[in-house]
C-alpha cells in the first residue's frame, strides 16, 4: 500500500526508510540508520537505467542518513544496494527494492467492498481515477488460479473489477490499482466454507457438552484441522460458530440459550487445541434453517453452524450480518 513513510524490513540490525508518496518535483531518498557505529556507508541506487552512488564515512549511531536522487515521475521503483563497514571490522551487503509514486495516494474502501460470485465481479470504491488494474486469484495452499490486466477508465467512486479464474475455488484475490505514477494495491478475500458435521445434542434449556456428543466435536476438530492445512498459508483463517433454536418458547430465552451454546461448542474447540481466532453469536430464533410459524417445535432449527473464513460471514454466506463475539 502507498503510505507517506514506508519501511525496509531486512534481517539486519540496520533501519531503513524512504518516502513512498512524493509531491510533484520531490526527490525520491532513502534513509538508513544504523545503531553501531559505521566507518563507511556505501548506497548505490539504480533507478530509470540510471545508477547513484553516495558514501557516507564516520557513521554515528541513531542518526539517519539520508540520500537522494533525481525526480522522474515516469520512474516509480529504485533497486538500492548498501555496503556498510562497521567500526568493529564487521561488514554487511544488502540489497532492497522499492516503489513509490509522485501522485496523491488512491485510497481503497475495503469496509464497502463486495463480491458478486454470480457475475464473477469484485465492487470496490476508490478515491480518484484509476486507468488499469491488476488482479490475481489465489487458491488453496497458494496456488495462482489466474491473474488479469484491465483497462478501467473510472473513479473516484465504486469500481466494477473482473474476477479472473474459477470462481469456487478462489481463497483470495490480490488488486493493483494504477493511474499514471500513482498505484495502490490491497488484498480481499470473499473465501468462506460452511463446515460438514453433525449437530451436538443438547438437553433441554441446557447449554453444557454431554460427554456422549463429545466425538461429533472431535470429528469437527478435524476438519477444521485439514481447512488450516488447505488454506491456512493464504488467509487468516477464523472461525464463526452461531448458535440457532427452534420457535418454541420465549424468544428473549431463546436467544440467551442459542447463544449460550455456541460459546460451549467454541470453548470446547479451543480446549481442544484449535488455536486459530475463534467467534460465536446466538441467533436464537432468527436464523431459522426451516421456516415455521411461532412455538413450533422442529429439530432441523435447533442448530450450530460452523463457517470458517477470512472475515465475518454476511450475505454471501446466506447469514445476516451481526456484531460476532470474540473467544477470548
Amino acid at each position: 500500500m502507498i503510505g507517506l513513510l514506508a519501511a525496509v524490513a531486512l534481517a539486519t540490525d540496520l533501519q531503513f526508510a524512504y518516502d513512498a508518496t512524493l509531491e510533484a518535483g520531490e526527490r525520491p531518498s532513502f534513509t538508513v540508520t544504523a545503531p553501531v557505529p559505521v566507518a563507511e556507508l556505501q548506497i548505490v541506487v539504480e533507478a530509470g537505467g540510471q545508477t547513484y552512488k553516495h558514501a557516507f564515512e564516520q557513521v554515528s549511531p541513531g542518526r539517519p542518513y539520508t540520500f537522494d536522487w533525481s525526480a522522474d515521475p515516469s520512474v516509480t521503483t529504485a533497486a538500492i544496494q548498501i555496503l556498510c563497514a562497521f567500526a568493529d571490522g564487521n561488514e554487511e551487503e544488502i540489497s532492497a527494492k522499492i516503489q513509490y509514486s509522485y501522485a496523491a495516494p488512491l485510497a481503497v474502501d475495503l469496509a464497502h467492498a463486495s463480491a458478486d460470485r454470480a457475475a464473477a465481479r469484485l465492487r470496490v470504491p476508490v478515491s480518484g481515477p484509476v486507468e488499469s488494474a491488476e488482479i490475481i486469484a489465489w487458491g488453496p495452499r497458494k496456488l495462482e488460479l489466474a491473474r488479469a490486466e484491465v483497462r478501467v477508465g473510472a473513479g473516484p467512486g465504486t469500481l466494477d473489477l473482473p474476477w479472473p479464474g474459477d470462481v469456487a475455488e478462489t481463497v483470495l484475490l490480490e488488486v493493483t490499482l494504477r493511474s499514471g505514477p500513482s498505484w495502490t494495491s490491497f488484498e480481499y478475500s470473499p473465501w468462506f466454507l460452511d463446515i460438514p458435521h453433525q449437530d451436538v445434542l443438547f438437553e433441554s434449556d441446557r447449554s453444557a457438552i454431554l460427554p456422549a456428543e463429545t466425538p461429533k466435536l472431535e470429528d469437527t476438530l478435524a476438519r477444521l484441522r485439514e481447512v488450516l492445512d488447505k488454506y491456512g498459508s493464504v488467509v487468516p483463517v477464523q472461525l464463526f460458530v452461531a448458535g440457532c433454536t427452534d420457535t418454541v418458547g420465549d424468544s428473549g430465552h431463546n436467544l440467551a440459550l442459542s447463544r449460550d451454546r455456541a460459546r460451549a461448542i467454541a470453548t470446547w474447540l479451543r480446549a481442544q487445541g484449535y488455536d486459530r481466532p475463534i467467534w460465536y453469536h446466538g441467533f436464537g430464533e432468527s436464523f431459522l434453517a426451516v421456516p415455521t410459524g411461532d412455538a413450533t417445535d422442529n429439530p432441523a432449527n435447533r442448530r450450530a453452524v460452523y463457517l470458517v473464513g477470512a472475515s465475518p460471514p454476511g450475505a454471501d454466506a446466506g447469514m445476516p450480518a451481526v456484531n460476532w463475539t470474540p473467544l477470548e
